[in-house]
């Protein structure tokens, strides 16, 4: 399956595997669980923060270093 859709693929192994495990399709939460789960392979991630403190150490260093 060259040049499909890799998150078709995933959801299509992973719902082979889930009914490998005995998990049927017309269960809703394993369906919400499952699309969940695709669906966030999509959004974009959440930049890490870090703590106020450290950041601002990490600001003062980088202008320190111009």
């Amino acid at each position: 399956m060259t040049g499909a859709d890799p998150l078709r693929e995933l959801a299509r192994e992973r719902g082979r595997t889930m009914g490998e495990l005995g998990v049927l399709p017309q269960d809703a939460a394993w369906a919400r669980a499952e699309a969940d789960a695709i669906a966030s392979l999509t959004r974009r991630q959440m930049r890490l923060r870090w703590p106020a403190p450290l950041a601002r150490l990490l600001r003062r260093l980088r202008r320190a270093g111009r």
